[in-house]
C-alpha cells in the first residue's frame, strides 16, 4: 500500500507548486504537443482576458495574431525535441483583440521515462517594459538629432573619461568619425594645445571627474585635428548626472571660433595702426560729432581725445570753410568716399594746419551709414616745398630762356664762322692747286728734257718731288671734296645702288688689277634715296680701302652685299674685306678726319677717306659703321632711306 506519510508530502507539494503558479505575475500555461491548453493560472486570466473555462480544451492559437500564425507551430517543434526556448519576445492577441507584447519562456515536460508529452510556456507581460523602451529610445533619439544638428561640437564621455558619443561638428572638428572614437580615451580624440606655446593641455573631462564641476576651457587653446589641421576653441566641460546626482558621464561642448580669433587680432592690429599713424584718424556721426580721436589728431591738431570726442567737428574747421562739412556729410550719406580733398584746418593755438582728407562711409551690421571715418594728412611741409619747387622753377625757366637765347645767339656766330673758315679751306685749297701743278709739270719737264744731266742723286730728288706734289694734290683734293660735301647742296633722289657699285668697281680696275683683288656683288642690292655723285665716292673710297688695307701675303677678296638694316625704311649696303682689321678702341677715330692707325709709307693716304664717307652718308641721311678685328677683316657698312 502507498505510504500516507509519503502520499501527503506529495500532495502538499503539489498544492505548493499550484499555490506558486496561480499567484505568479506571469501567465504559466500548459499544453499538448498538438497546442492543446491543459492548464492555464489566474495570471494567463488577467493578461489575455480568458478565464480557465474559456481557454483550458483550446488550441493555443487563440491567442496568436494571424501575422504570427506560423511561429507558434515552429517553438513547439522545437521544444518537442528537448529544447528549450528562453526570453523569445513576441506578441500575442487578447480576448478584447487588444495586441500584448510578451516575452516567452518555452519548456519541454517530460513523463516518468523522459518523453515530451507537453510544454509548459511561461508568458511575461512586457507592453509596459516595451513602452518605456520606446519612451527611452524616443528620447535618446530626440537627443541624439538635438545634439547633431546643433551649431557646436559636443562629445559625451563615460566616467572612464573614454568617447561615448560624438555629433557631427565634433567629427569635423577632431577628424575623427563617431564610429572611429567610440571607447577611445577623449584626449586621444580631443586634442588640445597652447596656441603660444604648443604645449598639451589639460583636458578638461579630466577636471570635471575630478571634482564634478563645470570647468571651461584656458585662452589660447587650438585643437589639433586627426590631419593636423588646428582650430582655436573655445569650450567648456559639464559633468552628466543620473536621478540620484551619481556622476555618469561628461559632456564637452566646443566651437571653433578661429575666425573671432582672427577678427579680434585684426581689431588689435588695426586699433594698433590707429594709435601709431602718423596721420590724424578721426571718427564722427552723421551729424559731425567726433566719436574718435587718435594720438596724432593729438598732436596735429593740439585737442586730447577727452577735449575732442563729443565735440563737433566743425571745432577745427576755420570760419570761411564751414561749407564744406555739409557738402562732405551729404557726399557719405549717398556712399561715396571723398579722396585726397586738399583743405585747411584750424589747430587749438589757432595756426592754420594745411591738410590731405580721405573721408569713408561707416556701416553698421544691416549696412547702413552711421558715421564717417575720416584721415587728416598734415601737408604744411609739403604745400612749403610746393611753393619752393614752384619758385625755382620759375626762376629755372626765366634763366632757360636767358640760356637757350644765349646759345641760339652763339649757335648763329659759330655757324657763321664755321661757313667762313669752310669757304676759306676751300679756296686755299683750290689755289695751292695751281702752284702745285706747276711744280709738278715743271719737274717732270726737267726729268724728260734733261735727264741726262742729273746724276743718279738729282733724278731720285726729282722724282721723290713729282710723288710729294701727286700727294699733296691728292690730298688737297680730298679737302676739297670734303668741303664740298660741307656746304653743297645735294639735292637727293632714287639711285640703283648696284649700278653705282659695278661702275666704282669698273673705276678703280687698275687698283684691283694690281693687287690681284677680287671683288664681288651680291644679286638684288637695294635702291637708296641719295646723292649720286656722293654715294659713288663712299662707295670709291670703303672699296678702295678694302682692296688697300690687306697684308701684301694674300690678295683682297671683298664682297659688297645687303645687310639687316637697324632702322625701320632703310637700306644697309655693307662692304666686307679680308684685310688687316681694326682693333675695338680705334674704330670710333678712324672717321675723324687726317686720323691714319698706320704709316704712310706701309699704306699709302690722306687719311681724310673715311671722313668722306661718314660726312657724305650723313648730309644723305643716313649712318655708317663698322665691324672688325684684327687679322679678321672689316665690314663697313652705309644705312641710307630705302627708295
Amino acid at each position: 500500500m502507498p505510504d500516507p506519510k509519503e502520499e501527503r508530502s506529495v500532495w502538499l507539494a503539489a498544492s505548493r507548486l499550484a499555490a506558486i503558479v496561480d499567484s505568479c505575475d506571469d501567465a504559466i500555461i500548459g499544453m499538448a504537443l498538438d497546442g492543446t491548453i491543459t492548464s492555464w493560472n489566474r495570471a494567463a486570466e488577467k493578461i489575455f482576458g480568458y478565464t480557465t473555462e474559456e481557454a483550458v480544451g483550446q488550441n493555443v492559437s487563440l491567442l496568436i495574431p494571424s501575422v504570427r500564425k506560423n511561429e507558434e507551430v515552429g517553438i513547439i517543434e522545437r521544444v518537442a525535441t528537448g529544447e528549450r526556448v528562453q526570453h523569445y519576445e513576441s506578441i500575442r492577441q487578447r480576448k478584447d483583440g487588444a495586441l500584448v507584447e510578451v516575452s516567452l519562456t518555452v519548456s519541454p515536460i517530460r513523463d516518468p521515462q523522459g518523453r515530451v508529452v507537453g510544454v509548459s510556456k511561461i508568458s511575461r507581460d512586457i507592453t509596459a517594459q516595451k513602452h518605456a523602451e520606446e519612451i527611452i529610445r524616443t528620447s535618446n533619439e530626440w537627443y541624439r538629432v538635438t545634439l547633431s544638428s546643433i551649431g557646436d561640437a559636443v562629445i559625451a564621455a563615460d566616467p572612464r573619461g573614454n568617447v561615448t558619443f560624438m555629433n557631427p561638428v565634433a567629427e569635423h572638428l577632431t577628424g575623427w568619425t563617431q564610429s572611429e572614437a567610440l571607447s577611445k580615451p577623449l584626449p586621444e580624440v580631443f586634442d588640445i594645445i597652447n596656441e603660444l606655446t604648443h604645449n598639451k593641455v589639460e583636458n578638461p573631462v579630466e577636471k570635471v571627474l575630478q571634482h564634478g564641476q563645470v570647468v571651461g576651457l584656458a585662452n589660447h587653446t587650438i585643437l589639433r585635428a586627426r590631419g593636423g589641421k588646428e582650430y582655436a576653441i573655445d569650450d567648456s566641460a559639464a559633468p552628466i548626472r543620473d536621478a540620484s546626482q551619481r556622476l555618469i558621464g561628461v559632456v564637452l561642448v566646443f566651437h571653433d571660433v578661429t575666425e573671432a580669433r582672427h577678427a579680434a587680432i585684426a581689431q588689435r592690429r588695426l586699433a594698433a595702426i590707429i594709435e601709431t599713424s602718423d596721420d590724424a584718424i578721426i571718427s564722427k556721426s552723421l551729424d559731425g560729432v567726433i566719436t574718435s580721436w587718435n594720438k596724432s589728431a593729438e598732436r596735429i591738431f593740439g585737442y586730447t581725445a577727452k577735449e575732442a570726442v563729443g565735440k563737433h567737428i566743425t571745432l577745427i574747421i576755420p570760419p570761411d570753410r564751414q561749407n564744406e562739412e555739409p557738402a562732405i556729410i551729404t557726399r557719405l550719406r549717398r556712399g561715396e568716399r571723398v579722396d585726397h580733398f586738399e583743405t585747411v584746418r584750424v589747430a587749438k593755438d589757432g595756426r592754420l594746419v594745411n591738410i590731405s582728407l580721405t573721408i569713408s562711409p561707416i556701416f553698421d551690421d544691416e549696412g547702413n551709414i552711421v558715421g564717417a571715418s575720416k584721415i587728416a594728412r598734415d601737408i604744411t611741409a609739403e604745400k612749403a616745398a610746393e611753393r619752393a619747387i614752384e619758385q625755382a622753377q620759375a626762376q629755372l625757366q626765366a634763366y632757360t630762356v636767358s640760356l637757350e637765347q644765349r646759345v641760339a645767339d652763339r649757335t648763329s656766330r659759330l655757324e657763321e664762322l664755321n661757313k667762313s673758315l669752310e669757304g676759306l679751306s676751300y679756296s686755299i685749297a683750290h689755289d695751292l692747286r695751281a702752284p702745285l701743278r706747276s711744280i709738278q709739270g715743271m719737274t717732270e719737264i726737267l726729268l724728260e728734257d734733261h735727264e741726262s744731266k742729273f746724276d743718279e742723286s738729282g733724278r731720285r730728288i726729282a722724282q721723290d718731288i713729282v710723288r710729294s706734289v701727286r700727294q699733296m694734290d691728292a690730298l688737297i683734293n680730298d679737302l676739297m671734296s670734303y668741303g664740298r660735301l660741307a656746304h653743297d647742296e645735294l639735292p637727293l633722289a632714287p639711285v640703283q645702288s648696284d649700278e653705282v657699285i659695278k661702275q666704282v668697281v669698273r673705276n678703280l680696275g687698275p687698283e684691283i688689277e694690281a693687287t690681284r683683288a677680287t671683288v664681288e656683288i651680291a644679286p638684288g642690292l637695294p635702291a637708296i634715296i641719295g646723292h649720286r655723285t656722293t654715294f659713288e665716292q663712299v662707295l670709291t673710297n670703303l672699296i678702295g680701302n678694302a682692296v688697300k688695307f690687306v697684308d701684301p701675303a694674300r690678295p683682297p677678296k671683298v664682297k659688297i652685299y645687303a645687310g639687316a638694316a637697324s632702322t625701320a625704311g632703310f637700306a644697309r649696303i655693307v662692304v666686307e674685306d679680308n684685310g688687316i682689321g681694326i682693333q675695338s678702341q680705334f674704330q670710333d677715330r678712324i672717321y675723324r678726319i687726317f686720323e691714319r692707325l698706320h704709316s704712310g709709307n706701309r699704306y699709302p693716304g690722306t687719311g681724310i677717306g673715311l671722313a668722306i664717307v661718314q660726312k657724305g652718308v650723313q648730309r644723305m641721311g643716313g649712318q655708317t659703321g663698322v665691324e672688325s678685328e684684327p687679322d679678321k677683316g672689316s665690314k663697313f657698312w652705309v644705312e641710307l632711306p630705302k627708295a
